[in-house]
């Protein structure tokens, strides 16, 4: 056999054994039938248990367990599975996927077992202990019902070490399609003499013989570093989650008395809304609105929900931002700050370490004050690093949304070692100016591991990118001419009117002649010069739902140099350069949002032209 394909082979088989070895559950024994199988014991009749072919909560085909019931008031499927030899000094972690249909008739359970070496009812016997020191006698880390019918959810659980001296529970039911945590769970921990441990998942007490439960993928493996981090096990690696953990998707316009799902309002319901606008770039999209109400006291803004950071939890830098931008005043201060969930007496640490100066250890800000400007959105980036990190320099920044330089230098903090969870902040408090109005757009949450979308992506600007524009004398503009590439920075005027070195408007003979800005005028429409070489092409279709032809109908000149296009408010978003002249070529727009945009061109024969495109 060729040593190469060999080798190959045996690599496989090794991952593929190691895989398997990791989770201490077997499941190639679910075969399609009914009742016990090798390694999971029923729970309740052999008629209130089968395995069938069914839709996982990835949409693939896969073996499910299905519990039912026989309409007695007692266990209704589900399994024990066997016991596993444990390291008592480790932390092991269970996992399993459950859907309940049709109603929430009894209840639903998920637990271990703890091995029990005798039938006295002493200390060592019931080797399963509450966090607190208590015994758990029958420990279960949930019992209820999952937060909705006919939908996945995947449950996680912790058994800790036997020397863990905290009552911070890590376990929770997680939303597949938001990756989040929505339901806080118990966790236990190991008596000196655990040795042997079980999985358990079932369905109890449920009269009603319509009501189904399916499980899918049960897992018990220890937490070593080595277990399949939470993300893979929801399936969202490898998807465009963006490494967002802050979930944005239920912004929806108006207002409510309790902000949006995964937001909780700051101040009354008249002080925050959603809104329609425009971000920086000039994208129409859902903002935050504060409006001020006048009192001293909280005018809008936002403190999340909680979020679970990987485990082991302190062991990640995080990385928060969010656009701010505010209207007509500096009265108030804006605040951008997050908290810091665990059993430290400081869950968020000074990186010198130094309280003295910092008057709310337990409430951290990033920031808080004025922004820059008014009327400008401004990009603000605060970092709070892992546990032990030793750096004393501040990696957060305020960010300017036109130019995209560092304008403010913001406080960055650390972990306390027991943190496991974190929510993100930003508000408006203590305007009393009524007129005043805060906007928010884009708030993030992601790890800091090298993995999360570099500052550029978050900017999305070009500060070279630059608008010119030229007037008659009666004030009006006549060119809107966008200006990227060293070489092509002015339009071919006509002779009465002209641009300085300085880009600043001059009079001659009486003409007011042009004006050079890199301030971009939003909803104006492109008007190119009547004086500049004429060129014919066809660009279709317009609108578009993603592809784009551009086709040049003469035959002197090519399209060259590149294809830059731009926002309705001059921000660059996309540059396809031309290796060699074209008369024709295709573009793909599919992946940018809809809106206006501006296609901007270079041809051979030096003339430049800017079309206006509608993506759908």
């Amino acid at each position: 056999m060729n040593l190469r394909l060999l080798i190959i082979i045996l690599a496989f088989v090794l991952s593929s054994s190691l895989t398997k070895a990791q989770n201490l559950l077997d499941t190639s024994t679910w075969t399609i039938g009914s009742g016990s199988v090798s390694g999971f014991a029923q729970n309740g009749a052999t008629s209130e248990n089968s395995r069938e072919l069914g839709t996982d909560p990835f949409g693939d085909s896969s073996i499910l367990w299905k519990g039912g019931n026989d309409a007695a008031n007692n266990a209704d499927g589900g399994w024990n599975s066997n016991y596993h030899n444990i390291n008592n000094e480790e932390t092991y972690r269970f996992v399993v996927w459950l859907k309940k249909t049709n109603s929430n008739d009894g209840h639903s359970y998920f637990g271990c077992q703890q091995w029990q070496s005798g039938t006295d009812t002493n200390f060592y016997d019931y080797t399963i202990l509450k966090l607190n020191g208590d015994i758990g006698t029958n420990p279960y880390f949930w019992v209820g019902d999952l937060p909705q019918l006919n939908k996945w959810y995947m449950l996680v659980g912790y058994i800790h070490g036997k020397n863990y001296n905290s009552d911070l529970s890590y376990g929770g039911i997680y939303d597949p399609v938001t990756g989040t945590k929505v339901v806080n769970i118990t966790d236990f921990k190991f008596a000196p003499t655990t040795t042997k441990l079980k999985h358990r998942a079932y369905l109890y007490y449920d009269t009603n013989t319509s009501d189904r439960q399916f499980f899918y993928a049960p897992r018990a493996e220890m937490v070593d570093g080595n277990e399949p981090p939470l993300a893979d096990l929801l399936g969202l690696n490898g998807t465009n989650y963006n490494t967002n953990i802050l979930n944005t998707s239920y912004w929806t316009e108006g207002s409510s008395d309790w902000g949006v799902i995964y937001f909780n309002n700051y101040g009354s319901e008249a002080e925050n809304e959603r809104v329609w606008g425009e971000n920086h770039v000039g994208e129409e999209t859902l903002l935050w609105k504060s409006k001020s109400d006048g009192d001293n006291g909280p005018n809008g803004g936002w403190d999340s929900y909680n979020i679970l950071l990987g485990y082991p939890f302190y062991h990640r830098p995080v990385r928060f931002s969010v656009w701010i931008k505010k209207t007509n005043s500096h009265d108030g201060m804006t605040f951008f700050g997050y908290n810091a969930y665990g059993n430290g007496y400081y869950n968020s640490i000074p990186l010198d370490g130094n309280f003295s100066d910092y008057s709310h250890p337990n409430d951290p800000y990033f920031f808080a004050g004025d922004l820059p400007k008014l009327n400008r959105w401004y990009l603000l980036v605060g970092y709070v690093h892992e546990y032990g990190y030793a750096g004393t320099a501040n990696l957060g920044r305020i960010y300017d949304g036109v130019t995209g330089e560092e304008v403010q230098e913001l406080r960055d903090y650390k972990f306390h070692n027991t943190v496991s969870q974190v929510r993100h902040r930003a508000y408006l408090s203590n305007d009393t100016n009524t007129n005043d109005i805060q906007y928010y757009c884009n708030p993030r949450i992601e790890y800091a591991d090298g993995n999360e979308l570099p500052i550029e992506e978050l900017l999305r600007i070009n500060p070279d990118s630059k608008l010119i524009f030229s007037y008659d004398l009666a004030g009006n503009q006549k060119q809107r001419f966008y200006c990227e590439e060293e070489g092509f920075c002015s339009p071919v005027a006509p002779e009465s009117r002209m641009i300085n070195e300085e880009g600043v408007k001059m009079e001659e003979e009486g003409v007011v002649v042009a004006e050079q800005t890199d301030v971009p005028l939003p909803g104006e429409e492109t008007k190119e010069d009547t004086n500049l070489t004429d060129v014919k092409y066809t660009i279709y279709p317009n609108p578009t739902d993603g592809k784009i032809a551009i086709k040049l109908s003469g035959k002197d000149y090519n399209l060259t140099n590149s294809i830059n296009i731009y926002t309705s408010s001059g921000a660059l978003v996309r540059r396809i350069n031309i290796n060699n002249p074209t008369n024709q070529i295709e573009l793909n727009i599919s992946d940018m949002p809809s809106g206006t945009y501006h296609i901007h061109m270079h041809f051979t024969n030096g003339t430049v032209k800017t079309e206006q495109i509608i993506k759908n």
